[in-house]
């Protein structure tokens, strides 16, 4: 079946009187959900920049006096964001008023706020906006580890890792200016940020440790949560494992990293937040967290491997390789074929 084409000439000045009206009467009128999906499915490259920073501005102001579930409010927002350039959508939005919203307790305001974001990481610049914040990024990473919205936990996580990837040394990004296209190149700042401000850093070992922990632990809920915090601090470490290396493999901030790796010693095959994750993060007697860590140690030989073993010293290499279940002394084919 076709989908049905709007006449957004029609459509959007439904969706404006819409909006005005709940505005006028936020305490009785109710947000009309098919509408407000209808004008996000509407919204495309094409839709004038005119019409979008309208819609974003009264949508924002109306989430500031809305006293019912403003998801479908702010999935049209989060569609609006995308499709607007972050150089643009930051000299409207601050890091403070980002914060803000990530610490809502509305799920939805949350994911607005990472929608902008996301965006954020279209370029190098953006990247650099959000790690001139250290207090911006210690919540972004709060909320993605502390999180029981799965959704926003998910979403959080995409953020960081776009924000890195685009941040990275290694990264070129294509921008289009002045009508044609250049170059940007990844500075950093936010790999420097997460990986030497104590402030951030610790924030990773806080929420995933079972010595210092921010939840009650005694309780079964309290460590339920830290399990499922340690599993999302499994899969960021892989995630980086394909862009730097070092950066997860080499202690930065030992001052930070004794408190929670007090039997730390020059045997260790591994150093910094790999070496944490690896050795002191979970409990071992803890059946399904011991099959979550090798599959952990799966997925690094996997980026390991792809990266062609680079900036890997053997004693490393074949420690993970022990750790994921394969036979270090077997050729690259049949490493592959185990795997």
């Amino acid at each position: 079946m076709d989908a049905i084409v709007e006449n957004k000439d029609v459509l959007f000045p439904e969706v404006f009187a819409h909006l005005a009206a709940v505005e006028s009467e936020p305490q009785t009128q109710l947000l009309d959900e098919d509408l407000l999906k209808r004008a996000e499915r509407s919204l495309d490259l094409s839709t004038p920049k005119e019409l979008l920073w309208r819609l974003l501005e009264t949508g924002e102001r109306l989430l500031q006096i809305l006293q019912q579930d403003p998801r479908p409010l702010t999935r049209l927002l989060e569609r609006n964001v995308s499709l607007l350039p972050f150089d643009e959508l930051k000299a409207t939005i601050s890091a403070e008023k980002l914060e803000e919203g990530l610490n809502s307790p509305s799920a939805p305001v949350q994911l607005l706020c990472l929608a902008y974001l996301r965006k954020a990481a279209d370029s190098p610049s953006g990247a650099s906006f959000v790690a001139a914040s250290s207090s911006l990024v210690q919540c972004l990473i709060t909320i993605w580890l502390s999180s029981e919205s799965t959704e926003v936990a998910e979403r959080s996580l995409e953020s960081i890792e776009a924000l890195l990837a685009v941040d990275s040394h290694d990264s070129i990004t294509v921008l289009a200016t002045n009508g044609g296209l250049g170059e940007a190149q990844g500075e950093g700042l936010l790999w420097r940020r997460v990986f030497t401000d104590p402030d951030v850093y610790s924030i990773l070992l806080d929420w995933t440790s079972l010595r210092f922990s921010k939840r009650d632990i005694k309780t079964k809920k309290g460590l339920h949560l830290v399990t499922i915090s340690q599993a999302r601090l499994y899969d960021f470490i892989a995630r980086l494992a394909h862009y730097n290396w070092a950066a997860i493999s080499t202690s930065t901030l030992p001052a930070v990293e004794t408190r929670y790796v007090p039997e730390n010693d020059d045997s260790q095959p591994v150093g910094g937040l790999l070496l944490y994750a690896a050795s002191h993060m979970i409990d071992t007697s803890d059946i399904l967290m011991k099959a979550l860590r090798q599959d952990f140690f799966i997925r690094l030989l996997g980026a390991v491997e792809e990266n062609n073993n680079q900036n890997v010293p053997p004693q490393q290499l074949e420690a993970i390789q022990q750790e994921a279940g394969v036979d270090p002394t077997k050729n690259g084919e049949d490493v592959g074929m185990h795997l």
